[in-house]
């Protein structure tokens, strides 16, 4: 069974179970149309470059969700024994995770896709940066890949729905609220600073916002994170059960 019969059977899954699906869709887009419009009128300290700010937030946001979307899928696939058929017909980890990593990236880029759409109607493409949102865009891809592999290992690991939304709800939330995402941590309470430092997603909003020679050292880090993300799902899911004792 190849990677990309894998990919195809995920598709086939996404739209099974597009009603579930429809609210990954509908989520940033309402970040950006009522949040991010809201608060450009109010939020003076980044002046017309809010809407450019916010948008590059809410693409670090998209990439995180990629994380809590595969735990469920990685879940299910162990639970209905995906994972072991696939193994069973020799195929190996790394190509099951490929499947998992492109067709994470076919959704995040159908996503961007519309929300770029919606942005540019809103605020325009100039205000969300034109032609610089490739790079960032890229550099989003390698976030993605990375939050798919640790999202992947945690699924490894789960064996009940209790526990992956109980892990899903507690990591989301701080992690989401904490990350500068819609907000700039230069006024932020001290304690609130202290958290952001522990975070990923303030790091991965820097990656996003960066142009110039810093876009290289982004995309770098980015890799690296990517690479990170990958081995410990790999490592995981090798030591993991291939069908789980979920039912």
């Amino acid at each position: 069974m190849k990677s990309t019969i894998l990919v195809q059977y995920h598709l086939h899954s996404l739209w099974n179970w597009r009603s579930a699906y429809l609210g990954r869709f509908i989520e940033p887009i309402a970040y950006l149309l009522f949040l991010t419009a809201g608060l450009n009128s109010l939020i003076s300290d980044q002046g017309s470059g809010y809407p450019r700010f916010a948008f590059l937030g809410i693409l670090c946001f998209v990439a995180f969700r990629s994380a809590t979307a595969t735990v469920a899928d990685v879940s299910n696939d162990r639970k209905w024994g995906i994972v072991a058929i696939y193994t069973m017909q020799g195929g190996r980890i790394g190509g099951y995770l490929l499947s998992i990593v492109l067709f994470s990236a076919l959704v995040f880029l159908g996503q961007i896709v519309i929300l770029m759409a919606v942005g540019f109607v809103v605020f325009g493409p100039d205000a969300l940066g034109g032609w610089s949102l490739v790079g960032s865009t890229v550099i989003a891809l390698l976030v993605v890949v990375g939050w798919v592999g640790f999202g992947a290992a945690v699924a490894a690991r789960v064996q009940s729905y209790a526990v992956r939304d109980l892990v899903i709800t507690v990591a989301a939330l701080p992690l989401v609220l904490s990350a500068p995402i819609f907000y700039s941590l230069d006024r932020a309470p001290g304690y609130l600073r202290v958290v952001a430092a522990l975070n990923p997603l303030t790091y991965q909003a820097g990656w996003l916002r960066s142009s110039g020679l810093d876009l290289w050292g982004a995309a770098a880090a980015a890799g690296l994170w990517s690479i990170a993300g990958i081995f410990v799902a790999a490592i995981a899911i090798t030591r993991a059960d291939s069908l789980s004792r979920e039912r």
